[in-house]
């Protein structure tokens, strides 16, 4: 009876452990390691690529494996409305996980703008930041002839250049409005210098709170792991891909290719008309 007892516990004792351990292996089968998502965002933002990055980031919601996105940034802005989309894009994706934005070389006009929608923004020391504008061409005089005629004065250009002028006003303030309610106090200088246009060092954008820490990516994605709560998870490169028909219209250069687009922005005159949260080098 005693042996029996002992063997009735000891095969407990085995039961016991198998079971944990089918545990163990079930819940990694159905619970995936969680994910700090990478989604690169490179070049000139026009709004064909800034729909394949919108919907990365809506995957990445939607995936219960990942758990922080980190967006590594590397642009000079690029059309208005592409930039406010994406801006869009972020700030819902921050209502399912942390977001942070690491600056590459460059988080200029467009790009700071849609950076500033995530929780957090890292940069390296020598990142350019800023540059919160727009530039557009002014419209041409309406030329009606024999051949082209018109139903309204205005009809060929949409307005006067005085009546352009003013919507520029108002997509700047507009841009400054999304940059103060995301960065609220962090921010430590005023509205009006804010509206200058200027592009900063990190080094520089950091005590300003244009900008969070100076670091690398590696640190942001640490950070960002962290926000989420999370000690042990994966790095996962979520970025689009592109499509294989010719793009190059989106990047300003027939040889230029994403990656490279942000050291070298759009030169004005190859700028389709419209407007921009853009920054253009001196010099193009």
């Amino acid at each position: 009876m005693k042996k029996r007892r002992v063997l009735l516990w000891v095969l407990g004792i085995v039961v016991a452990v198998l079971l944990a351990g089918l545990s163990t292996l079930l819940a990694r089968w159905l619970i995936p390691t969680p994910q700090v998502a990478i989604i690169h965002v490179e070049g000139d933002l026009y709004e064909a690529y800034t729909d394949l990055i919108g919907q990365a980031l809506a995957d990445a919601g939607a995936d219960p494996a990942v758990r922080a996105v980190v967006l590594d940034v590397s642009s000079g802005g690029g059309e208005v409305t592409a930039s406010e989309s994406l801006y869009f894009d972020i700030l819902k994706l921050r209502e399912r996980v942390p977001v942070f934005a690491s600056v590459g070389d460059m988080a200029a006009s467009g790009a700071y703008y849609i950076s500033s929608a995530a929780d957090q923004i890292y940069a390296k020391p020598t990142s350019l930041v800023g540059n919160i504008g727009v530039l557009s061409y002014l419209p041409d005089p309406d030329l009606v002839d024999e051949m082209l005629i018109t139903t309204g004065p205005f009809k060929l250009t949409g307005g006067t250049a005085t009546e352009w002028t003013r919507q520029m006003e108002t997509l700047k303030n507009n841009f400054v409005a999304a940059v103060l309610a995301q960065r609220a106090e962090r921010l430590k200088i005023a509205k009006e210098q804010l509206t200058r246009g200027e592009i900063y060092l990190g080094l520089q954008a950091q005590p300003m709170g244009l900008i969070d820490e100076l670091g690398s990516r590696a640190d942001a994605i640490a950070a960002a792991a962290q926000m989420a709560g999370l000690r042990h998870y994966n790095i996962v490169d979520r970025t689009p891909e592109l499509p294989e028909t010719d793009l190059s219209f989106l990047f300003g250069s027939a040889d230029a290719q994403p990656a490279e687009a942000a050291a070298a922005p759009s030169p004005l005159d190859r700028l389709p008309p419209g407007l921009y949260y853009l920054y253009l080098q001196p010099g193009q």
